[in-house]
């Protein structure tokens, strides 16, 4: 049997966690060869240089592309898009890899899903057939690219019928779960204290995780949105620990933010966390507050009640662990008390995740090994007798 050549994108710490524990198993097996190409926030020392955590985890890296132009626009995006296009297609036919991998609904979908399509190279999409009702342009560019991809292994039952209503053959769809939950199981336990301690915030005994991105359409009001949820949390003295955001439009105010909060006591921010360290952390808070998609998928398999703000994420499928709350100092506080009483924290216990139990990694490694690839290469499906024959 020969060895399958897998190639992996990522752009950004986000993306990367997602299918970080699958590019491990892929590269200690001996049925595959993992290269990844290396792109976006990974390279900037602004967003931590997360390259790092690639070098860490000794996933094989094929090419290094500096493909992130750092402003504050929404033409940045595309831009950046187009140097990572240009600038990696000749990598990727030298490399002639057998299938092709990437996650969700950045850039670096959309440049793996053109290049597979035409270079007839079979191409696996994760976490497509989501939806939110946001209105956020992760939508349009998950769906685009799930037109564009050969293989879809999806999150849930929900979006492999929403795939499936959109056209796609039902052969070319494999509910999986969520990959990134597995390493919420496998990754080992850390003491609160000692997680407090490697953070610099012994003594915090409570505390909340932030992680808040800015919002396609509200990108002038990002900063004023990130400084009510920090502004709220310090009304009710909650210490807390806050992510950087993304590279969105809009980053370069929500950063604003965050040096003028720099010096309090009660807040500590963070560029990059190891793996390691992110599980425990979350492991061992009160709550979730933000509108990280984490709040979603990792948070009810752990059991965490998660504030979302804004309009973000609205109409995910979700479970129960979520509190949806307008933008507003006064909707947030009205979140925050709702989460921390008895009754709330008690019904956690109760909460089932929608996207898995952490034990997807074993189906996907299953489904690569058997499935022929080249049989997917080509679409040549007709929308209309999908529809009319799933209907």
């Amino acid at each position: 049997m020969s060895i399958k050549k897998v190639l992996g994108f990522t752009g950004i710490r986000s993306d990367y966690d997602l299918l970080s524990l699958l590019y491990k198993k892929l590269n200690e097996s001996k049925d595959f060869e993992i290269k990844l190409i290396v792109s976006g926030a990974h390279l900037s020392e602004t967003y931590g240089y997360t390259f790092n955590n690639i070098v860490q985890d000794g996933i094989p890296v094929i090419a290094k592309i500096e493909n992130l132009i750092d402003s504050n626009s929404r033409a940045s995006r595309i831009k950046s898009l187009s140097i990572l296009l240009q600038d990696c297609i000749h990598t990727i036919v030298e490399y002639k890899p057998d299938i092709i991998i990437y996650a969700g609904d950045r850039e670096e979908v959309v440049v793996g899903g053109l290049i597979g399509t035409y270079l007839r190279i079979p191409t696996i999409h994760f976490f497509g057939g989501d939806h939110a009702l946001d209105g956020n342009i992760d939508n349009p560019i998950r769906h685009a690219v799930s037109k564009l991809s050969s293989l879809h292994f999806v999150t849930n039952q929900e979006s492999k019928k929403r795939l499936i209503r959109s056209g796609e053959n039902e052969r070319r769809i494999f509910n999986v779960g969520s990959p990134a939950l597995d390493k919420f199981i496998s990754t080992k336990y850390i003491n609160k204290n000692d997680v407090l301690n490697n953070l610099d915030r012994p003594g915090w005994d409570d505390y909340a995780v932030m992680i808040y991105h800015p919002f396609a359409g509200e990108e002038n009001e990002a900063g004023k949105h990130f400084e009510e949820i920090l502004i709220a949390l310090e009304k009710k003295s909650i210490k807390t620990f806050v992510s950087y955001p993304n590279v969105d439009a809009g980053n370069k105010e929500i950063i604003k933010i965050i040096d003028k909060y720099s010096s309090k006591d009660n807040f500590k921010f963070y560029k990059n966390l190891s793996r390691e360290l992110f599980v425990n952390l979350l492991r061992n808070c009160m709550f979730m507050i933000g509108n990280s998609s984490a709040g979603l998928y990792e948070a009810p398999l752990l059991k965490l009640g998660a504030i979302n703000v804004g309009n973000r994420q609205k109409g995910r499928l979700c479970a129960a662990n979520v509190i949806f709350v307008e933008q507003g100092i006064n909707n947030i506080i009205k979140g925050i008390e709702k989460i921390m009483t008895r009754e709330f924290q008690i019904s956690l216990s109760k909460v089932e995740c929608p996207y898995g139990d952490g034990d997807s990694i074993d189906k996907i490694m299953n489904l690569m090994r058997n499935l022929d690839f080249e049989s997917y290469v080509s679409k040549s499906e007709d929308p209309l007798l999908m529809e009319g024959y799933y209907e």
